[in-house]
């Protein structure tokens, strides 16, 4: 009993304080560290469930190697076994008492407060349809964006470089069947290919047939549907000729794609292009003509005594990188703060954001970090107190936007965004880049640097400066972005003529 009410403490004290986070997991990376305490929860069920299972299984053996024993004497000449008095009484009372008691133990079912305790995690953590396909469409992403191949990807080699992670039959089977329904058929066939490669029968079979209800045959029948809808008569014969021994019904599908091979039709050849890096996130930065480093002293009397390092990236428009100028125990501050309130964006046709996770922060204008942008950028704070902060999901990005506001969405008191200051919070492992496609311009994180640029001309004119965030490869981005608007500006930045 103490056992049980332990096992649903333990349980609803995590629905209470991890059920939220669950919510959209595959777009917040800080949120799906949730996921992985919620499956460590799981594991310990299931072993305590098993280990019950085991102790039920020795009892039972016990008692049937005991029964076992005397079977081979009385089974070889029964009535000379009865015949004697002691056997006799032994036998009337097994099945008198022993049988009855082996009976219950059979009828015991075990581990259920585990099972319960499993299924009442299910109910609050387990991801949704909606999460699946958000992973789905990262990985997508990695595919688009960085040019790499589903062999690749289901290998763990991202980018040249090796991880220790890799995909299951199961995950590249998702990842086909996600490509089929969108017409991806190209992403498809790999997958399919990748799926058949990472299969094991002799390590995966039984657990995947019994437990997953996998079927070998729906695999394959399913690769070579994709390859023959797009003409790939004799891959598919030569796929199921080496295959077809291994299921009865694969035999059926090879005999017709045999008929079909039968006209003279040649398989079409796909040819791939060139690709290219349109986007700009693996750009390299070559030196610019205007690119120059600095120490900035001239904003305030306290840079001075502790001046900025910057590095401009681009005068016209003005864009700079200052370093170094938000601390480690404001980031862990950050982040402490905004974990629980991190919220996924509207999901609406075209987003700006995917695989993203934003919340709101308001800090006093006196604080040292407001004081910081007034010294980076030498404008006021007061009036532009909040801050956003965006942690991105599985391979997380920010499409093509400018951050000007359109006119009906903005007030007579704050006018249009006149400076952006995005903080970089962690360095991101591969990829994340943020980049200026029109100026050719990539901007790598960095922890602790932050990106400032100007919206506005010196006219009050918006620059158009086009920028997306690329999709994280592998690694947590965090980044702290203020906007600072045009109107509280009137006097530490007026217009020029």
């Amino acid at each position: 009993m103490f056992m049980f009410l332990s096992i649903c403490l333990t349980s609803l004290a995590l629905s209470e304080g991890l059920s939220e986070m669950t919510i959209d997991s595959a777009m917040s990376i800080a949120g799906m560290k949730v996921l992985v305490d919620w499956e460590g929860f799981f594991i310990s069920e299931m072993e305590s469930y098993t280990a019950a299972l085991k102790n039920k299984i020795d009892i039972i053996e016990s008692f049937l190697q005991e029964v076992q024993s005397k079977r081979e004497i009385s089974r070889r000449n029964p009535e000379e076994f009865v015949a004697h008095p002691l056997n006799a009484f032994s036998l009337i009372r097994r099945l008198h008492e022993d049988w009855t008691q082996v009976e219950l133990v059979m009828l015991n079912q075990v581990g259920l407060a585990n099972l319960q305790s499993i299924e009442n995690g299910l109910d609050v953590a387990q991801p949704t349809d909606k999460d699946l396909n958000d992973a789905i469409n990262g990985i997508i992403s990695l595919q688009e964006f960085y040019n790499l191949q589903p062999d690749e990807i289901a290998n763990g080699v991202l980018m040249g470089q090796q991880y220790n992670a890799s995909l299951t039959t199961l995950n590249c089977m998702a990842m086909a069947n996600a490509c089929e329904s969108f017409d991806f058929d190209n992403y498809a066939l790999k997958w399919y290919k990748s799926a058949v490669e990472h299969y094991n029968d002799d390590r995966d079979g039984r657990v995947y047939r019994e437990v997953f209800g996998f079927s070998l045959f729906d695999l394959y029948k399913n690769y070579t549907s994709v390859l023959i809808s797009n003409g790939f008569r004799k891959t598919a014969l030569n796929l199921l000729r080496d295959v077809s021994d291994l299921d009865a019904n694969l035999w059926s599908i090879r005999k017709d794609v045999y008929e079909m091979g039968k006209i003279d039709v040649p398989d079409p050849t796909f040819p791939i292009p060139p690709w290219f890096d349109v986007t700009g996130c693996l750009r390299v930065s070559r030196t610019r003509q205007h690119h120059s480093c600095h120490y900035e002293k001239s904003t305030s009397d306290f840079l001075r005594i502790a001046p900025l390092k910057v590095e401009t990236l681009s005068l016209k428009p003005h864009i700079v990188l200052y370093h170094d100028v938000i601390y480690d125990s404001e980031i862990s501050k950050v982040q402490n703060i905004s974990l629980p309130s991190l919220k996924s964006p509207l999901r609406i046709l075209h987003a700006e954001d995917h695989n993203l996770k934003l919340a709101k922060i308001r800090e006093d204008y006196h604080s040292p970090l407001n004081l910081r942008i007034k010294d980076m950028t030498g404008e006021d704070v007061k009036e532009d107190t909040d801050f956003q902060i965006d942690n991105y999901g599985i391979c997380g990005f920010r499409y093509y936007h400018t951050d000007n506001l359109e006119s009906q969405d903005q007030t007579v008191e704050l006018g249009d965004r006149l400076t952006s200051i995005m903080f970089f919070m962690n360095d991101v492992a591969q990829g994340g880049a943020f980049v200026f496609p029109n100026l050719n311009l990539t901007i790598w994180p960095q922890k602790g640097s932050a990106l400032v640029w100007r919206n506005l001309d010196h006219r009050m004119q918006p620059n158009d400066l086009l920028h997306r965030s690329c999709p994280v490869i592998v690694g947590s981005k965090w980044t702290l972005t203020k906007w600072l608007h045009e109107r509280p500006q009137m006097f530490s930045r007026p217009c020029k003529i």
